[in-house]
């Protein structure tokens, strides 16, 4: 008894503290996030729900849903005899992805963790751009398994080269005001999201090794590579406001930086914007596998 007061004592873990900042960023992000102007997530989510393949009358777990760019055309795929529901941790996401939903009573939309799926079973679990911010990577691949029907699809997409042009961008903000040493480097490291940290998002080949090391089969990733063409300087600062790079923002903005930040790298943008180089690419990984049917 004396163990569980303590840590009762102790309040959230690290682990939870951290998920709970990521929830933050994206729920303050989320009036914006998908709404700039900016054709990227819509690419992304069509490339996932191709993959998975939900078909009518399927159950189909979303997580981390954000606005439903992904969710949605699952809910169209499945139709009224199918499930989805859609999971996240940022009231903001999920209002706004209610609203979408309407018209789509077979779609829940409802407040949970990525780490910690409901029980299904499900014919798919679906995540995008969402595992490299979990810190339980392991654990939420050993629980999604537990999760899915036998035979069942699990789809993500990640991340995987960039373009390094921006590095000095970012770089020059990041200098004005560096992260603390605890910070996850999936939300603020890029603009993009991406994780650096080596593992099993160094590499497909390490993906795929990870996945079957718990219990996955036949895991397979396609790539697909998107440019973002930025109309303007103001729309790249509009884009880097509604997604993870937000943190770093925001940062700036509590230290009273973000008019120094702006001058610091604003040439450089208009710059960029003048000769036709104001556009950022990144390649997308989306990776499928099956838990065994006699599993």
């Amino acid at each position: 008894m004396s163990e569980t007061i303590e840590e009762a004592t102790q309040g959230p873990s690290e682990h939870e503290r951290e998920k709970a900042r990521v929830a933050g960023i994206f729920d303050r992000a989320s009036a914006t996030y998908d709404q700039v102007g900016v054709d990227f997530f819509a690419t992304v989510a069509a490339e996932l729900v191709r993959r998975t393949d939900p078909r009518p009358g399927e159950a189909v777990l979303e997580l981390g849903s954000g606005r439903g760019a992904s969710a949605l055309p699952a809910a169209h795929a499945v139709g009224p005899t199918g499930h989805v529901l859609a999971t996240d941790l940022a009231p903001g996401m999920l209002t706004a992805l209610d609203a979408l939903a309407a018209d789509l009573p077979w779609l829940e939309v409802r407040a949970g963790d990525a780490e910690c799926p409901p029980p299904g079973p499900w014919d798919v679990v679906q995540a995008g751009l969402v595992l490299f911010f979990l810190p339980d990577l392991h654990g939420t691949f050993d629980r999604v398994r537990e999760v899915l029907r036998p035979a069942g699809r699990f789809g993500f997409t990640w991340f995987g080269d960039s373009d390094d042009s921006w590095d000095e961008v970012t770089d020059r903000l990041q200098a004005l005001a560096p992260a603390s040493p605890t910070t996850a480097p999936g939300v603020e490291d890029d603009e993009d999201g991406e994780d650096d940290r080596p593992g099993p998002f160094s590499s497909v080949e390490a993906m795929h090794a990870v996945l079957l090391d718990h219990g996955f089969t036949a895991p397979t990733t396609s790539t697909v590579r998107i440019r973002v063409d930025y109309a303007d300087v103001e729309q790249w600062w509009a884009w880097i406001w509604s997604a993870g790079l937000r943190a770093l923002l925001e940062r700036l903005e509590s230290r009273g930086l973000l008019d120094r930040a702006r001058s610091d790298v604003d040439p450089e943008l208009r710059r960029r914007a003048a000769d036709g180089t104001l556009t950022w690419w990144t390649d997308i990984r989306c990776t499928v596998a099956t838990r065994p049917a006699g599993s």
